[in-house]
């Protein structure tokens, strides 16, 4: 299994932020969100092939970021997760509120 693989299946430690990821960003935020209702999702049978997806998705959206904080491919892919994990997880209402305020202040470049 190749390392960003294993990254991929592992716990949130294992892509932890690298120095240059910058955890105010709305983009990071709304991304650690995702991460830890995705691992929480693992649990669940039903979900874990789409959950191993989503967090090979993280690894990558990661990468993004850490280069620009508010990269517009990154936040789209969130968009995205957001929406799939939106549909899946029906009792977290609230806090998928908030990470869609936080992609429109990513996608404004907002800090």
């Amino acid at each position: 299994m190749s390392e960003e693989n294993s990254a991929a299946t592992e716990t949130p430690s294992a892509i932890g932020a690298p120095a240059t990821l910058d955890e105010t960003a709305p983009a990071v935020m709304v991304m650690r969100t995702l991460q830890k209702m995705i691992i929480e999702a693992r649990k669940d049978p039903q979900h874990r092939v789409t959950a191993d997806q989503g967090m090979r998705i993280l690894v990558d959206v990661q990468r993004a970021l850490a280069v620009n904080k508010n990269d517009p491919g990154a936040v789209q892919w969130l968009r995205q997760l957001a929406l799939t994990w939106n549909t899946k997880i029906r009792n977290q209402g609230l806090k998928f509120r908030r990470v869609f305020e936080l992609l429109d202040q990513a996608g404004k470049g907002v800090r």
